[in-house]
C-alpha cells in the first residue's frame, strides 16, 4: 500500500509540515468561533449558515489531522481513551468544583 503520508514526511522537511499544522491550527480556531457565531451563541452575526460553518469546522479538522499524520503521529487516541484521560478529570473536577455536576 503506497503510503502518501511517508512520501509527504520524505519531501518536505519537518520544519515546513509543523508550519502547517500550526497554520491549521490557527484556521481551526477560528471555524469554531465562527460555529459560536453561525449558532447564534454571541450577539457578532455572520452571514456563513449553521452547516456551512460545520462543515468548514470539519474541513479544518481534517487538515490538522492530515499534518499529524504527516509529522508520522500514527496512533491517535480514541473517544473511550479521551474519556479516561487525565484532561478529562481534570475538566469533571473543574465542573463539580462550580457546582454545575
Amino acid at each position: 500500500m503506497n503510503n502518501n503520508f511517508e512520501t509527504i514526511s520524505k519531501v518536505l522537511p519537518k520544519r515546513e509540515i509543523y508550519e502547517m499544522l500550526a497554520e491549521e491550527t490557527a484556521e481551526l480556531s477560528q471555524a469554531a468561533l465562527k460555529c459560536i457565531r453561525a449558532e447564534k451563541l454571541s450577539l457578532h452575526p455572520t452571514d456563513k449558515s449553521e452547516e456551512d460553518a460545520k462543515a468548514n469546522l470539519e474541513e479544518e479538522m481534517n487538515d490538522v489531522l492530515f499534518c499529524i499524520y504527516a509529522l508520522g503521529f500514527d496512533k491517535l487516541p480514541s473517544k473511550e481513551e479521551l474519556n479516561n484521560s487525565q484532561k478529562m478529570t481534570r475538566l469533571l473536577n473543574r465542573l463539580k468544583s462550580i457546582g454545575v455536576l
